[in-house]
């Protein structure tokens, strides 16, 4: 391996696949009944609306900043541009935790998924971690996922973004199919009441709307591609396209909270381990439930490969520009890959998947900090840049208050619960990036000397 360029090599449909891959996961399974009890369908519905719209506003900062900073690859490079590199590293470094929690987070949503299509194959209890047992089928799902998306990623970004285009095409098209049979075969009548709860419908509009920010996490995984584009898209090219990624998102949820709402009663969506699934199931037998699972599972693949490729790039650039140790920037000789850093990227993302199911919420939570920092600092940096224009101003105002808001909240539940996972996770973290950080100037200097 050696230091140098990427390879250019992904078109506009990897881009697309990319940015649209990471944002839907597999987690809609399991919480859109919970969207559904709390604010009614047309409350949770209306929540993803306005929720998307504050999203777009965000997405045309970071088409801007892109445009503006052609030489920087997301969060990292926006930042340290307008506010130096100490500031663009913690913003960073927290971005990373996203994509690597996406990671850690897909391998153990897969091994559950898996074990509820087919449950002889979980195998015999090898560990326990934080209370939940850590069975074969866990181990090997993490472990196998982790090694084939770190040597698609490795092999190369084309090979990466086709893999990303085939798994997001397959993903449309069963979203469709359970979402055509929960509106043809269930009931409107199931529809009813339609926002929640009764005489205070903006309180459970409130209570979904400041979760959503979190379910349009890793668009930005696009920004972290430009640099391997054969053809950068311009301004007005990539924020039509960042804009169409987030409301495509916000349709998907839409669309799914309103399939599931009229499949099944409200009742039978409050007993259920899986709502979506319960949902299908009741309006189109078992077989409408396996298309579901199957496409959660489609959807978590796509979002763990996307991940991958975004955390590997965005670790190569900090390594690149000096905020992280120099071997993490090497390119391989033959595939035009950030190969050290795809490396470290999946032996990471691997030792956090072996932390078993019981981590699952921690991840969720830490990623959505860290995501929403980074959100917030690319909205602060087109406040900070010169001749920035009105509307984008305008949109970096409420895109950094709303989503201030929502880290306020993330940190306000962790303080009146138990938490102690999220935080000894999240200060690990931080610490290691600490001493990264120390490690990089130390390196800068001697090599100064």
């Amino acid at each position: 391996m050696s230091e140098g360029a990427l390879k250019r090599s992904l078109g506009f449909a990897h881009l697309a696949a990319i940015g649209m891959g990471t944002t839907i996961g597999v987690g809609w399974i399991v919480v859109t009944g919970g969207w559904i009890m709390e604010a009614g369908p047309g409350g949770a519905a209306l929540a993803f609306a306005l929720g998307g719209a504050v999203m777009a506003l965000v997405g045309l900062c970071y088409a801007d900043a892109a445009s503006r900073l052609p030489n920087a690859s997301g969060e990292y490079g926006y930042v340290s541009a307008a506010f130096g590199r100490s500031a663009g590293f913690a913003v960073g470094w927290l971005a990373l935790l996203g994509f690597i929690g996406i990671c850690c987070f897909e391998g153990l949503a897969l091994a559950w998924l898996i074990s509820v299509l087919a449950p002889d194959l979980a195998g015999p209890t090898l560990y326990t971690s934080l209370g939940v047992p850590v069975r074969v089928l866990d181990l090997c799902v993490v472990a196998g996922g982790a090694l084939f998306f770190t040597t698609v990623n490795y092999a190369g970004a084309r090979e990466s973004g086709q893999v990303q285009v085939v798994v997001t095409a397959l993903k449309v098209g069963l979203s469709l199919a359970f979402i055509v049979m929960g509106l043809s075969l269930g009931s409107t009548a199931n529809l009813a009441p339609a926002f929640e709860p009764h005489g205070a419908p903006w309180q459970g509009v409130a209570a979904v709307l400041v979760v959503v920010p979190a379910w349009f996490c890793g668009f930005n995984a696009l920004p972290q591609a430009l640099e391997e584009a054969k053809t950068r898209p311009g301004r007005a090219v990539l924020a039509a396209l960042l804009i169409a990624v987030i409301a495509l998102t916000a349709l998907f949820y839409m669309a799914v909270i309103a399939a599931t709402a009229a499949a099944a009663p409200r009742v039978a969506l409050a007993g259920s381990e899986l709502p979506v699934v319960a949902a299908i199931e009741a309006v189109a037998g078992p077989w409408g439930g396996r298309i579901v699972l199957i496409t959660g599972v489609v959807a978590l693949l796509s979002a763990w490969n996307a991940a991958m490729f975004a955390a590997s790039r965005l670790l190569f650039t900090l390594a690149r520009d000096g905020s992280a140790p120099t071997f993490l920037a090497s390119v391989h000789a033959k595939h035009g890959t950030p190969g050290s850093a795809v490396l470290f990227v999946g032996v990471t993302a691997l030792a956090g998947g072996l932390m078993g199911r019981a981590f699952i919420e921690p991840l969720i939570q830490m990623g959505a900090i860290g995501f929403a920092a980074a959100f917030v600092s690319t909205c602060l940096v087109c406040l900070k840049l010169p001749k920035t224009g009105a509307f984008v101003r305008f949109s970096a105002v409420v895109g950094a208050l709303a989503l201030a808001g929502v880290i306020a909240l993330s940190v306000s539940d962790m303080a009146q619960r138990d938490a102690r996972a999220e935080l000894t996770a999240l200060g690990g973290w931080l610490v290691l990036g600490a001493l990264i950080w120390i490690a990089a100037r130390l390196g800068g200097a001697r090599r100064a000397a």
